[in-house]
């Protein structure tokens, strides 16, 4: 799912290249992707503004998914 998640959003960034929107919140939510599960409010603006898909995603992801294994 996060998986998914980061490519909807990288897509949606690509596609929407010429907006400012999407490539704000597609990267917010891609840099705090790496650490954590983003904020639910992130997430809400990835689904308006970046990638439908990707937001769902991001909704529906787990806290498990984020977590980093040793």
């Amino acid at each position: 799912m996060k998986t998914a998640a980061k490519v909807f959003i990288i897509l949606g960034m690509i596609i929407g290249f010429w907006m400012i929107l999407p490539l704000i919140f597609g990267g917010i939510a891609l840099s705090q992707m790496s650490t954590k599960k983003p904020s639910v409010g992130i997430s809400i603006c990835v689904l308006l503004f970046c990638s439908l898909l990707g937001g769902v995603f991001l909704l529906c992801t787990k806290d498990e998914d984020y977590v980093v294994k040793a």
